[in-house]
């Protein structure tokens, strides 16, 4: 970490609480102690450049995921760069794809309960109990190919492709392609850093609409030829006499699904066996018992701790006095999962990894309430096998000779390592 990135950190504990920029990028990598000092002196906070209220405390967070009538999903102006954005190049870029529809992340119920009913079939226990030994073999393949070498670049050896895959082979998409799907992960990824320049914008527009033209042709075929994918159920579900969706409607539907269905696992993977190297301990309970109650502990700690969907946007329905702030009416609201996570009014010593809490199962990486994460389940089946395979086949997880701790990526919603070298042995 350079001396810079050590500055900005430092003055986040020490600056006047009115001269605080959460939304730094020094600070989006490294939120801990930011945000202790928020649920400490300012649990609802105004950034002064951004005008976003940050709401750090466990409590606080969950009366907002749980309140829709108050705190919406539907944002009535565009709130990202790409959105907002009057460069003409972009708007060109931009032109050649399809318009962004609100629905399941970013609208509210009624409405949001008739697109998640929709997909709710795809993620069901018998759907995902189907997809284990596709998971499990996916597993057993990336191990075989870096296990020789005793080391790896774990994000894109094993972190990436698990969950990739899977997704792609529930997009209907065949494995060719998996390329492509990891160009247009970080496209979305991209737009929702808020981070990028203008020509990163221009090259996350290019990659999001590239994959809009992609799906429509695939959207074609599975409404002449369904089969049994996820995809298929979105484009050809018509229930209790609905239309089926648009192809507007279906392109939103499958970037969420395709982001939320393998980015925030790919960061928690990772994480997870940094999390291991850096808490001996903790892996000693699991090599003495990798049973699968053990990993279940071991995977919700590691969510609590990585909380990879850092951040989600809210906005107020109505002007609101909270904690002494008041909020005005259609203010931007960040509720700050990673923060509610690590609250020690509900997780004594927060920063301590223990995958023996007595209550694991109430952390909020997934968020709460009627936006609870679509493909929850389907990240948990993938993390719990995913653990299990790699404790029987590999052990002795530590850093490679002269690789140093990993970076995490500055994103305003999103929060993950961005690599991790790892040596390990043969189990």
């Amino acid at each position: 970490m350079s001396q810079d990135s050590v500055s900005v950190l430092d003055a986040a504990l020490t600056c006047p609480m009115h001269e605080l920029h959460p939304m730094h990028p020094e600070l989006l990598k490294r939120p801990w102690a930011m945000n202790r000092r928020l649920r400490d002196e300012a649990p609802i906070y105004q950034d002064p450049q951004s005008g976003i209220f940050f709401v750090s405390r466990y409590d606080d967070v969950v009366k907002m995921a749980m309140d829709p009538a108050n705190f919406s999903s539907v944002m009535l102006k565009p709130t990202r760069a790409m959105g907002a954005s009057q460069d003409p190049e972009l708007v060109a870029i931009l032109k050649e794809g399809y318009p962004t529809v609100a629905t399941m992340l970013t609208q509210d119920p009624p409405l949001q309960r008739r697109y998640r009913k929709f997909v709710d079939g795809a993620f069901s226990p018998s759907s995902l109990k189907a997809l284990e030994p596709f998971i499990e073999n996916t597993a057993n393949a990336l191990i075989d190919d870096m296990i020789k070498d005793g080391e790896c670049e774990f994000l894109s050896a094993f972190g990436v492709p698990l969950p990739l895959r899977v997704i792609v082979s529930q997009l209907g998409a065949p494995m060719s392609d998996l390329h492509l799907f990891r160009k247009w992960t970080e496209a979305f990824i991209g737009n929702l850093s808020q981070q990028l320049d203008a020509e990163g914008i221009r090259e996350s527009a290019r990659g999001m609409v590239e994959f809009q033209h992609y799906f429509v042709e695939r959207i074609a075929e599975r409404r002449a030829d369904p089969k049994d994918d996820i995809l298929s159920k979105i484009v050809n579900a018509s229930i209790d006499g609905e239309q089926p969706l648009s192809i507007e409607e279906c392109l939103s539907m499958i970037s969420q699904i395709l982001v939320a269905g393998n980015e925030t696992t790919s960061a928690s993977i990772t994480e997870g066996i940094w999390l291991l190297i850096e808490n001996p301990q903790e892996y000693e309970k699991l090599k003495r018992d990798p049973s699968p109650e053990m990993i279940s502990n071991f995977v919700e700690e590691v969510l609590r701790i990585s909380s990879p969907s850092s951040n989600m946007f809210r906005r107020s329905v109505h002007e609101v006095e909270w904690h002494g702030v008041v909020i005005p009416k259609d203010a931007i609201l960040f509720a700050r999962f990673a923060s509610a996570n690590q609250d020690e009014r509900r997780f004594p010593e927060p920063s301590r990894f223990d995958i023996s809490r007595p209550n694991l199962k109430e952390q909020v990486a997934f968020g709460k309430g009627v936006h609870h994460c679509l493909g929850a389940a389907l990240s948990r089946r993938e993390m719990n096998i995913g653990f299990k395979v790699i404790f029987e086949r590999l052990q002795n997880f530590r850093l490679s000779e002269g690789a140093s701790a990993p970076e995490f990526a500055a994103n305003a919603l999103l929060h993950g390592v961005e690599g991790l070298h790892v040596s390990f042995d043969p189990a």
